[in-house]
């Protein structure tokens, strides 16, 4: 009963949002969610559905999550095989880029998949706004379990780092021992980018966040 009155009194919170929308006190009830273990189907959808509608208020360029998955692909196998084909070292570093971009929402995508998580767009984020992101459904995220949740935000820097490393073994195959060299010193100086900064505001800091709550 005491559930049930909880589940009740966020469900009136979130009511409150629907028009007067506030980022801390949506958080709040995110959290308590999580905290909780709550699992209110109602509830969890109402809170997919205020956050999909902030999202649309504030982000206008968006692709479909199965054309924005098409479109990675398709760049993931054009630098794959500029970086074969194209007898330059620049090709590689440039190659190698496009990867980081391309590795990262796919890696969070495929991560996601398996832990029954899904997501509802791609978008243009981080600093710049260049950054292909992906914008996560809060039904399905909040439904699986903080362990499944860290493996998610964890896996997209396990694709960056991917990157420099695949294109480091193309550039060994193709016998350009110079730029294989500088992409595995790349490949270290991310490590130390992605513990310095990953760690306390991005990916790394939200799967430990939610790897604490499973």
């Amino acid at each position: 009963m005491i559930k049930g009155n909880m589940h009740e009194e966020l469900k009136e919170r979130l009511k409150k949002l629907e028009n007067n929308y506030n980022g801390k006190e949506f958080l709040s009830i995110v959290n308590k969610v999580k905290k909780d273990r709550t699992n209110d189907d109602d509830l969890l959808k109402k809170i997919e559905i205020i956050s999909r509608k902030r999202f649309g208020e504030k982000v206008s360029l968006t692709l479909g999550i199965h054309a924005g998955n098409i479109l990675e692909i398709i760049l993931t196998i054009v630098a794959t095989v500029l970086a074969f084909r194209v007898n330059s070292d620049w090709m590689l570093y440039i190659s190698a880029l496009i990867l980081m971009a391309t590795l990262h929402p796919l890696s969070h995508y495929a991560a996601g998949f398996l832990s029954g998580i899904r997501f509802t767009h791609y978008y243009l984020n981080g600093p710049a706004r260049i950054e292909p992101t992906l914008r996560i459904d809060y039904f399905s995220y909040l439904k699986a379990s903080g362990g499944k949740r860290a493996l998610m935000h964890a896996s997209g820097v396990i694709g960056t780092l991917a990157a420099p490393l695949i294109t480091g073994l193309i550039a060994l195959d193709k016998g350009a021992f110079g730029a294989a060299e500088n992409l595995f010193y790349f490949f270290l100086l991310l490590i130390v980018f992605e513990l310095l900064t990953s760690t306390k505001i991005g990916d790394l800091m939200k799967a430990k966040r939610e790897y604490g709550l499973r």
